[in-house]
């Protein structure tokens, strides 16, 4: 197939597009914290880190169950309102995340990072709440063809050289958070120029409609959200910023397969409501087998090495951390969840997160007691794989289908023992 027949296959596949957005926003969030890591004193990063941590604690809970509810009724909404209505929806409730952590920070901080302050948390208020909406428009289908390459690109290069270019104005921390206001500032700006005008918004009425999907999505989040940041948590109350800096740069999932296992996620939702699209599921899933776990095994093997060629000698220790959390990719390639939010049996999805955040709570409570730090990521490695095999019995046992309609074992399973081999093999040749 020639480039231009993969270029036209492309600018006309929803769910690549989507998952080409994805992949670029998290590698441009990992080029930032090279900028950061190489012009900063690494208790600086630190608190940049736990901003960011705060910011993802006031909206986890309902940004992710918010896009999902109009994904599901999708159909629903789009002969009744405008996909711009629903990103305004969005932004006022970014908007009203950011000012109540602004008005409780003497309660939300010292309970989320046990600090008394944070320095330059004004800045990323304003930061948080203008970057919101970009980073969910292409999901939302208001871009499409080049204007979502356009945006992929602003999000991969928008970052770091916000932070550069701030730094090269003022030192330290507020230089960073000036050069992200002015880049989420730009990217709010140009999405205000692909929205349509909509007579009265009609906010309430869109909520009225993804309501039902969304509330139990909603509780879905908040428990997944908890057991996600929970490490984070743990490590910012028992650990010094210095340490939590160091856990922070370990503990990213990779971009690669997060952006196309979400983008693929997502896009497949509005499909998932009766058995048609089964197939497309699983041929889709293999591929992305195939495309990323070779990359994985790759930075598996190397990651001390090329932790300490990016960021610096000092966070060499965060490569085990990288690597443990690479493992969890083996978790995200396969979607039973995406099926249970199509049919609307998202009050369920929450039971079962319910379950996994005390599974991830109880195992890195005891494991942190015997190692450390690295105890912690072994406990969310436990909860991903007790999520997982929970939700393949419940659409065997619910909606009668197969795990493997949906997911190749055998190619899987070859995956499992590869990445474990490079994993032990990473640890014996560079001691980490």
């Amino acid at each position: 197939m020639s480039w231009i027949l993969r270029y036209n296959h492309f600018m006309n596949d929803s769910v690549r597009q989507v998952q080409f957005f994805m992949l670029c926003r998290q590698s441009g969030i990992i080029l930032s914290s090279i900028v950061l890591a190489r012009f900063l004193p690494v208790e600086s990063v630190g608190t940049i880190e736990m901003l960011m941590l705060c910011g993802y604690l006031m909206t986890f809970f309902w940004s992710d169950a918010l896009i999902k509810g109009f994904l599901a009724n999708v159909q629903k909404l789009s002969s009744l309102y405008s996909v711009s209505s629903f990103l305004w929806l969005y932004f006022l409730g970014g908007l009203v995340a950011m000012l109540l952590l602004f008005a409780g920070k003497s309660f939300f901080i010292p309970l989320f990072t046990s600090r008394p302050e944070l320095e330059g948390l004004e800045l990323f208020i304003l930061y948080q709440a203008l970057i919101i909406p970009v980073w969910i428009a292409p999901l939302t289908g208001l871009l499409k063809g080049q204007n979502n390459v356009l945006v992929s690109l602003y999000v991969l290069i928008g970052p770091a050289f916000a932070c550069w270019a701030g730094l090269t104005g003022l030192p330290g921390i507020a230089g960073v958070l000036s050069g992200l206001f002015c880049y989420a500032l730009v990217g709010f700006v140009w999405l205000l120029t692909k929205t349509q005008s909509t007579p009265g918004l009609k906010l309430l009425g869109i909520l009225r409609i993804i309501w039902p999907a969304t509330w139990p999505l909603v509780l879905y989040a908040v428990s997944i959200g908890i057991a996600r940041s929970f490490d984070a948590w743990l490590v910012a109350r028992n650990f010094d910023d210095a340490s939590f800096a160091i856990f922070r740069y370990g503990a990213r999932e990779f971009p690669l397969v997060m952006a196309l296992s979400a983008g693929l996620s997502m896009m497949m939702i509005p499909k998932l409501y009766d058995d048609h699209s089964l197939a497309e599921l699983k041929s889709r899933s293999v591929r992305l087998m195939h495309i990323c776990y070779p990359i994985v095994a790759v930075f598996i093997l190397f990651s001390p090495v090329l932790f300490e060629f990016f960021f610096g000698q000092e966070y060499r220790t965060s490569a085990l951390i990288f690597n443990i959390y690479l493992l969890l990719t083996l978790t995200q390639t396969f979607f039973p969840q995406s099926i249970m939010t199509s049919r609307g049996d998202t009050k369920l999805l929450w039971y079962i997160s319910l379950a996994e955040l005390v599974v991830n709570v109880v195992s890195s409570l005891i494991l942190m007691k015997y190692f450390g730090i690295i105890g912690i990521v072994w406990g969310t490695l436990i909860a991903y794989v007790f999520e997982k095999i929970v939700l393949l019995f419940t659409i065997q046992f619910r909606y009668k289908i197969q795990p493997g309609s949906i997911i190749s074992f055998p190619v899987w399973f070859g995956y499992v023992l590869c990445l474990s081999i490079v994993f032990i093999l990473s640890r014996w040749v560079f001691g980490i």
